[in-house]
């Protein structure tokens, strides 16, 4: 095994837009060239020096281009194989690998990053696999590529075979586990052959794979010690609870080491055809509403008249909300489940983590504030004077009483993470906070966390699309503002409503009918995370929670 400088391209490298050299790698055994222990004895030194090119030379720029790479700006310096596996099935050819991502700051992560070898004169599939390229590879007379196995359709197949046959793979320091739900059969269907295999344009920290109209394969690119939340969840709400308003659960893909540890790197859900997520049907409705509206206010109906259909569509949303909260509050023997009572040590805990949250957030506004967009920076400056008030709030709330219960949550709840189907929702992706530890997002928290996280949605909402149609005379703004802020208000309404309608029917506690106070807390630490966001990454979007901030801090608590 070695790399060469350079090497003509064949034909079908011609397609490749992603980069316009490629190393080349010269296998001398296929995949047994990177592994010392695999070769005869002469070649050891050989698959060595290999190894280390491969891990500091190839992967490094391969990985450091992919959209699912999360430490973004870093360069990275080597990308060393942590686990593997050897997976052949007819002419196919898969490494199946854990890889330790190492930069010059930070900590190492561990992406799941399964490849594949491809041979000419398969020039469809060396061009499919094109975009999804590491290196070109040769090995005696054979010309191919070596690339990402998501980009190799057979790839998607065999993985979905292996889940159907609830197989195990064994690994160098453990084993992949594929797992199917009790619902798998019907979720699959009996023609998994023939279901077309294809990848969505639009991917992110997460690679998605489409199966005809019956499947969802997700991929995990980042991996983190313990069960992921959104398979765990969604296991517990198909097999479990049945909860028929949540994406189903085929089945999943676990890596166990052989210290037991376990780490999810896929997941297998079922197709749910939709009419798109909340967000994009919250801000198509708005925007419809709102470059309708005249200058003029000559309208005297209210607004439940205006937003009937709106309104009841979220009175659904919340019934469907407090509807997922009360079968995630029943007691079923699982651990991992069992509600448990909100103790005076968990309302300190979670005081004192906002309260330093929001200090070391205040603490960079204060020192970014000049460069803020200028539009964002009056609100700034209130916050910043509202400071001391702002943080007392936060601190009241460890003496809370009452506090309800703590249990598993969605963790991550806005608009974005429901499916609009058939003027009912169904609800999505129990990941959790990206920016939190896997471990944080397995905590049981209060379901007000999810309340506070959709009524900023609705907030979100609102500010995202004014500032996209904004730009016209004063007196249209203004009567724009009034209009919206009055949508807002009717919207929380409906949506608590119906929450709480929900909750109480299933015997659990309402938002309304739990301390206020416990909801302001979450509503604070909820505007200080966007708030972090958008300053790290939006900068243009900053003055949203800003003024969600002016407003929590001139509001009653």
């Amino acid at each position: 095994f070695r790399l060469a400088a350079a090497a003509d391209a064949p034909d079908w490298h011609e397609d490749r837009q992603v980069r316009d050299e490629l190393p080349v790698l010269v296998l001398f055994d296929g995949w047994a060239s990177l592994f010392r222990d695999r070769v005869v004895p002469w070649r050891i030194a050989l698959a060595e020096k290999g190894r280390a090119q491969f891990e500091r030379d190839v992967l490094p720029e391969f990985v450091a281009g992919r959209r699912w790479y999360a430490a973004k700006g870093e360069a990275v310096q080597r990308v060393a194989l942590i686990d593997h596996a050897e997976w052949k099935q007819e002419r196919h050819e898969w490494m199946i690998a854990l890889a330790r991502v190492e930069t010059a700051s930070g900590e190492p992560q561990t992406y799941f990053l399964p490849l594949t070898l491809a041979w000419e004169p398969d020039d469809d599939r060396l061009r499919a696999l094109a975009p999804l390229t590491v290196a070109k590879v040769r090995q005696q007379a054979k010309i191919g590529v070596m690339a990402d196995a998501f980009g190799d359709e057979a790839f998607s197949r065999a993985l979905l075979a292996a889940i159907a046959a609830r197989r195990e793979i064994k690994m160098a320091k453990g084993k992949l586990r594929f797992v199917a739900t009790d619902a798998f059969e019907r979720l699959a269907g009996d023609a998994l052959d023939a279901l077309p295999v294809t990848q969505p344009a639009a991917q992110s920290s997460n690679t998605v794979v489409a199966l005809g109209e019956r499947l969802f394969l997700k991929a995990y690119r980042r991996i983190q010690p313990g069960v992921n939340p959104e398979a765990e969840i969604g296991r517990y709400l198909t097999d479990v609870a049945r909860f028929e308003h949540s994406v189903p659960v085929a089945g999943t893909i676990d890596y166990v080491a052989d210290d037991g540890h376990i780490e999810t790197v896929a997941l297998l859900q079922g197709y749910v055809e939709n009419q798109g997520d909340g967000w994009t049907t919250t801000q198509n409705y708005l925007e419809r509403f709102l470059e309708q509206t005249p200058a003029v206010d000559d309208d005297p109906a209210p607004a439940a008249s205006r937003h009937g259909g709106f309104l009841a569509l979220m009175h659904t949303l919340g019934t469907r909300t407090g509807e997922l909260h009360a079968v995630l509050a029943l007691a079923r023997g699982d651990p991992a489940f069992e509600p448990m009572p909100v103790t005076p040590a968990d309302l300190t805990a979670w005081t004192k983590r906002t309260h330093a949250e929001a200090i070391a957030i205040l603490d960079r506004l204060e020192r970014t504030q000049a460069t803020l967009p200028e539009a964002a920076r009056d609100d700034a400056a209130q916050v910043l004077a509202a400071r001391k008030a702002l943080l007392a709030r936060i601190d009241a709330h460890a003496s809370d009483r009452d506090a309800g219960r703590r249990m598993r949550i969605h963790g991550d709840y806005h608009l974005g993470q429901v499916l609009v189907v058939q003027n009912d929702f169904v609800i999505a992706d129990f990941e959790g906070e990206p920016a939190r530890s896997l471990a944080e997002r397995r905590e049981k928290q209060s379901p007000l966390k999810d309340v506070a996280g959709m009524l900023r949605s609705f907030d979100y909402a609102l500010h995202a699309t004014v500032k996209r149609i904004d730009g016209e005379a004063s007196d249209a703004r203004e009567r724009r503002e009034k209009l919206g802020n009055e949508w807002l208000r009717e919207t929380r309404a409906a949506f608590l409503e119906g929450y709480d309608a929900a909750a109480q029917r299933a015997g659990q506690p309402g938002a309304s009918t739990q301390p206020r106070g416990l909801l302001d807390l979450f509503l604070l630490e909820k505007v200080l995370y966007e708030l972090k966001y958008e300053m790290q990454n939006r900068p243009d979007w900053v003055g949203i929670p800003l003024r969600g901030l002016v407003e929590l801090a001139q509001s009653a608590p």
